[in-house]
């Protein structure tokens, strides 16, 4: 038997655990920090992209309020007018008469020349004179003939262009498929309808530009074409008591 103040062997031994207080500490400290400095990150690329998104709109703003000052614009406007047969707008961007007075040389040329442009009846060429005495009649007859034929040209320059498109896609598309020429107050737009070159000279209105002229050979055929059925093929004789007149 084994006195009491004996102990079995190894009952008296101690395990000890022993902990790194330090490294626990610097391991609760790291998993804090990580997700705390991946969202600062995330945060600062968050704020990056945000901020080159807000000047990508601040300068597409800007770009589009100067675009909208632009001959292109307003030629973008005509187009959509034309596409949806708003002759009223399309008249509020044409100077009629300014349009009309320059158009009337180039019927004038076709009318005493006899020619049509391809694709165009051939016209009988009349006399000079003939011409001359009709001319107070003859720039009222252009002027309503031409913002119609205008228009018509204005919508086939669109479908060839594409087809009708929403005003957005119209208005980008502009520089793209004609040639424009802006200097100062005033500005010249080349484009083609199909194979047929037309030329659009405009001038600066505020906000907005206006044609003031046109030059389409086609379109002067055209509107000679329908003059020329309603004027003489002679000139006017001159009455016994102009003959007087002259006499005196």
């Amino acid at each position: 038997m084994m006195s009491s103040s004996q102990t079995p062997a190894g009952r008296g031994r101690k395990s000890r655990i022993v902990i790194d207080v330090a490294q626990a500490q610097a391991e609760a400290r790291s998993r804090k920090r990580g997700p705390g400095r991946g969202r600062r990150i995330l945060t600062l690329v968050a704020l990056a992209l945000a901020g080159v998104l807000l000047l990508i709109l601040v300068g597409g703003y800007a770009w589009w309020q100067s675009y909208r000052k632009s001959p292109a614009y307003s030629v973008a406007l005509l187009l959509d007018a034309a596409q949806r047969d708003d002759i009223q707008v399309v008249e509020s961007l044409i100077d009629s008469d300014r349009v009309a007075q320059g158009f009337v040389p180039q019927v004038i040329e076709k009318l005493t020349g006899g020619t049509g442009a391809a694709g165009s009846p051939q016209i009988s060429a009349l006399p000079r004179g003939v011409i001359t005495a009709a001319l107070p009649q003859l720039l009222p007859r252009v002027r309503e003939t031409m913002r119609e034929e205008i228009a018509r040209g204005l919508k086939g320059f669109s479908e060839s262009a594409g087809g009708q498109r929403p005003f957005i896609l119209l208005a980008l598309a502009v520089p793209r498929v004609a040639e424009i020429k802006e200097e100062g107050d005033a500005a010249t737009i080349a484009f083609k309808v199909g194979e047929r070159p037309v030329e659009l000279m405009m001038q600066r209105d505020g906000e907005r530009w206006k044609v003031v002229s046109v030059k389409d050979d086609e379109l002067a055929a055209g509107i000679a074409a329908r003059l020329a059925s309603s004027l003489p093929a002679t000139a006017p004789t001159p009455t016994n008591q102009t003959r007087r007149r002259s006499g005196r």
